[in-house]
């Protein structure tokens, strides 16, 4: 356990994955070490052996399009690939130039008309290509491929040259696609024979005709450096047919480069250029071949079962202790001891960082030779209390580092005493630590003393079940398998990471331990490991609020009032979802999301960088929480984020989501995509915009394959289902029958506005944005206010389909199904249709849940000024709602209903039973049944009288228009007017008399 603190410590303190972190010395040095393949030796330069033109040994060249790979070229070593012309198009074509220093102008610009040349031929050829300037060239007397390295005097002031040189050579309408595919010039560092540094380097530039950019274009260059020189090239142009003298045409002609534009070679010249179509065409079919999805990735889970011995926490590590191995690389972990091979570390690598952070006690090798009792040995060197650090090259107490071919004679036994004494059982627990080699750097020699240690190593522990490797590329592990296959005679595959950036590895192993998993926020990325997402970066992504993988597991949230029942109280958060998956939680995991998730996959097959998928929802019905919970599902295999504002800058939206997806990984391709939920954009063409700002920014990141996925939630106001598709989901208002059974009850839940009518806190926000176009002019507009003011004031009132066909002007169909729902256009998401039983069956329309009708009705006063008098004047006085013989009578005794204030009879009693009854009789005969008499408090008029006092009159008046000689609303009129007559209203007069003449 307190091994596992120290290993975790560190990650903390250091920071090291994270290259921006790094200490400015150390960066520095670590962004430069390239090819450090044996481990380093210090020693003076005039002892060096790099003077010397004897060829060394083979070497890999900088690995293609990458600034920040551990690899180092070393003097006099021989790149094993030779200089070529096209091959595949995505495999680099190379080309060697023999500078040893570019200190004059002469020298530096031919080195930039050499780059100008090599990149437009690259580029008409449609292949990708590096020119490597301090390696030996054919035409030398060198051996062809030597690493030589160049002195130069200011790299940014060259950089600063070529990128000037671009716009004077080509012409303007290529500018823009020479910038992007010929890349910024690379300064690899360059290594004496006894690798420590030297003041050389190699300069290389990458060139990416990328076929989004080159589409069917054909690159010309020009001789003549500024326009006005051109122009007057131009007009001294006598003749069509011969070639123009200041233009040039470079293509790649197998290891060198061609102008076409000559008399000799205009033929040729015609035919390369009436076939760029077709050499478009395989350069697009090239990448997409080599964007194939490969393998999956599984070692972010196989460094957490590795590093634990299976348990997948640090705090029940199977292991107490760990061991480090390492070459110039610069690690986080705090580990018993550690065997550094680099000679610089403690004045500029390793130990000189880590000595900042925690204690350390140095030891030489030597030190560790059995000449007395392992408890004093042990004692002396003050083994149990600070890390052990062993320099087994060299570089402290004025201990030369040795070459490589001497390192075996000079050190090797000393380092089999270090090895056999931390492997005694009385020293570290038998079968308790594990040994971990770091190789942030190739190494590539069979004599290599990392070679020769892993092979002691595996005899000391009978075996490689505790060892772990873990190499910073795919080459590095390569070429470190090939080697300890030929050494031990085994295939240590099983036990290497190497597929896994420092952030990832970093972020993985802070991620064990549960400490460090509560108090920090983790993204998840490539192979199921993960980014530790600094609070700085979080910070500065301010447009997106990101999900991360271990969302709500910290402490904070113990503080929080959590919503713990969606259903009841009101909008999802993150907490929801995570209560969600707690036992004895009664949230319900929508169908949809599995549905999403697969057609996103299909999506994803697909070569473009961003692609967009809708979730089309009916308002209200739980489109966003059902986003939402998508993301929060995928968060383990997406880096999942929400769009704060739909208002921001779409460009500032753009750059932070590509650096979200790119956080962490790099130099390398990112394998882990993005998904992004917007919400609610009001328009389509924004979206659309935004897709397209990613694809442009993706390309310039050489990003193909899907890596960004847009999860647009939408709400839709047709009831109409939108048109099915690959890239589109509709979520209506109907639960599935699975849903339906999760909610148990009294009465049962069919759809998402009965969950909404619920919430104990249901908000009008819906009901507002639905009403906005709300016009009492439209016929739809009038059903819709009669439906409200009869739902509020009698539940179980609704309006026939019939009726509501004739009055909107709608064709009966014979078959099939009627329209009247669509009818009311974006109002139809407030409708639904009820089935009303009697002695006739019919099929009736009426507002989904009383409390929207509520709503609606406050929503109609406040916003569009439509007053309970005047829709219930409406009701009353329209003839065509009364005029239908489906649902006349039940419609009659609902408006009876609400103007009286109670329910006096059952549906199937006829009307005019209602004149016979007095009110108690009725009650009296309702309680006898067992009934409850529906009755509020409030009746309709009581409202209007409150609401607009006098309109009352009017409607009392219309109510006996539409109901002769009825008791019940005479006994009414009469109440009114004896209490106005008794507040002294003399108006009451004048409707006392006109309702004398009525009766």
């Amino acid at each position: 356990h307190k091994a596992g603190e120290n290993l975790v410590h560190t990650y903390l303190n250091l920071s090291l994955f994270n290259e921006e972190r790094l200490p400015p010395s150390i960066k520095q040095r670590h962004l430069s070490v390239e090819n450090v393949e044996d481990g380093g030796d210090e020693v003076k330069k005039d002892q060096s052996t790099s003077s010397t033109n004897k060829p060394g040994r083979p070497c890999k060249p900088y690995p293609f399009c990458r600034y920040h790979d551990s690899y180092r070229y070393i003097i006099n070593n021989v790149i094993d690939t030779t200089e070529s012309g096209t091959l595949d198009m995505i495999e680099p074509c190379h080309e060697f130039k023999a500078y040893t220093s570019v200190t004059d102008k002469n020298t530096e610009s031919n080195l930039i008309d050499e780059v100008i040349r090599f990149g437009a031929a690259c580029m008409n050829s449609r292949t990708n290509g590096t020119i490597h300037f301090g390696i030996g060239d054919k035409h030398s007397e060198l051996i062809h491929g030597q690493v030589l390295g160049v002195v130069i005097k200011d790299k940014e002031d060259l950089a600063k040259k070529l990128k000037s040189a671009i716009d004077g050579y080509f012409f303007d309408k290529d500018k823009q696609s020479a910038h992007r595919c010929i890349k910024p010039p690379r300064f690899v560092g360059v290594l004496n024979r006894n690798r420590t540094s030297s003041d050389k380097c190699v300069i290389e530039v990458d060139i990416v005709p990328d076929s989004t950019i080159c589409k069917e274009n054909n690159y010309h260059t020009s001789k003549l450096y500024t326009k006005k020189a051109r122009k007057k090239a131009k007009q001294n142009t006598t003749a069509e047919t011969e070639p123009d003298q200041s233009k040039q045409f470079y293509i790649r002609d197998y290891s060198g480069t061609r102008n076409l534009l000559t008399e000799r070679s205009m033929k040729e010249y015609k035919k390369f250029i009436h076939d760029v179509k077709q050499r478009s065409q395989l350069r697009k079919e090239a990448e997409e071949k080599s964007l194939a999805v490969t393998e999956r990735n599984y070692q972010g889970s196989t460094l957490s079962e590795m590093i634990t011995g299976g348990s997948l926490s640090l705090e029940k590590s199977q292991f107490e202790q760990y061991v480090i191995v390492t070459n110039k690389a610069y690690s986080k972990l705090n580990p018993k001891v550690v065997l550094d091979f680099d000679p610089e570390s403690a004045k500029h690598g390793l130990l000189c960082h880590f000595e900042q952070h925690s204690a350390v006690n140095v030891h030489l090798p030597a030190q560790y030779k059995i000449t007395e009792q392992i408890e004093d040995i042990a004692n002396k060197l003050e083994l149990s209390q600070k890390t052990s650090w062993v320099f087994c090259n060299g570089g402290i107490e004025d201990e030369a580092p040795s070459d490589i071919d001497q390192w075996l004679m000079d050190k090797g036994a000393s380092i089999q005493d270090v090895i056999s004494f931390w492997c005694r059982k009385d020293v570290l627990p038998n079968k308790r630590f594990l040994v971990i080699f770091l190789l942030w750097s190739t190494v590539s020699e069979e004599l290599d003393p990392l070679v020769e240690t892993f092979y002691k190593f595996q005899k000391e522990l009978g075996g490689t079940d505790q060892i772990l490797c873990i190499c910073d590329s795919e080459n590095a592990f390569t070429s470190w398998k090939d080697l300890i296959e030929a050494r031990c005679g085994i295939d240590i595959s099983g036990r290497c990471i190497y597929k896994l950036s420092f952030a990832e590895v970093s972020g993985t192993i802070l991620s064990l331990s549960s400490k460090n998993h509560r108090s920090n926020r983790f993204l998840t990325s490539d192979g199921g490991s993960r980014v530790l997402l600094m609070p700085e970066v979080e910070h500065s992504l301010n447009t997106l609020d990101i999900l991360c993988v271990n969302q709500c597991e910290g402490g904070n949230e113990d503080n929080i009032v959590i919503d713990k029942d969606l259903y009841r109280e009101g909008k999802a958060s993150w907490q929801t979802f995570y209560y969600s998956e707690q036992p004895g939680s009664s949230f319900i995991k929508q169908k949809k999301i599995d549905l999403i998730e697969n057609k996103v996959k299909v999506l994803r097959s697909q070569t473009k960088a961003c692609v967009l998928f809708n979730l089309i929802h009916a308002p209200g019905c739980g489109g966003t929480t059902l986003a939402m919970h998508t993301l929060w599902t995928l968060r383990d295999r997406y880096r999942c984020a929400v769009l704060k504002d739909n208002d921001a800058d779409l460009s500032v939206v753009t750059d932070q989501l590509v650096k979200l997806l790119t956080y962490g990984h790099e130099e390398k391709l990112p394998h882990v995509p993005v998904m992004l939920m917007i919400d609610d954009f009001d328009d389509m063409k924004k979206v659309a915009k935004l897709q397209q700002l990613i694809e442009e920014e993706c390309i310039k990141k050489n990003i193909k394959s899907t890596q960004v996925i847009l999860l647009n939630c939408m709400r839709s106001e047709s009831p109409l289902l939108p048109e099915v598709t690959k890239d589109t989901v509709f979520l209506g208002n109907d639960l599935s029958d699975e849903e339906q059974k999760q909610f148990t009850g009294k009465k049962p839940i069919k759809t998402f506005y009965e969950l909404m009518a619920m919430k104990t806190n249901l908000k009008s926000h819906f009901i507002h944005n639905t009403l906005k176009t709300f016009s009492i002019d439209e016929k739809h507009a009038k059903l819709l206010a009669i439906l409200t003011i009869l739902n509020v004031y009698c539940e179980d009132s609704s309006l026939s389909v019939s009726l509501c066909q004739k009055y909107l002007g709608l064709s009966k169909p014979i078959c099939g199904t009627d329209r009247v729902q669509e009818a009311f256009g974006k109002f139809s998401n407030l409708i639904s249709y009820t089935t009303v039983k009697g002695e006739l069956e019919y099929k009736a329309v009426k507002i989904i849940h009383p409390k929207f009708a509520e709503f609606c009705l406050r929503e109609l006063k406040t916003t569009h000024k439509m007053t309970k008098a005047e829709i219930t004047n409406l009701l009353l006085t329209t003839d065509e709602f009364y005029e239908t013989t489906d649902g006349k009578l039940k419609l009659l005794e609902d408006v009876h209903h609400i103007i009286v204030g109670r329910h006096l009879v059952e549906q199937s009693i006829p009307m005019r039973l209602c004149c016979i009854f007095s009110c108690v009789v009725q009650e009296a005969k309702q309680l006898a049944k067992g009934r409850e008499t529906k009755q509020r408090k409030n009746t309709l008029i009581q409202d209007i009288e409150n609401e607009t006092p006098g309109l009352e009159e009017k409607v009392l008046l219309n109510s006996l228009e539409r109901f002769k000689n009825d008791p019940s609303i005479t006994q009414l009129l009469n109440h009114t007017i004896a209490k106005k007559r008794r507040e002294g209203l003399g108006f009451w007069n004048r409707v006392q008399k006109k309702f004398s003449k009525m009766i």
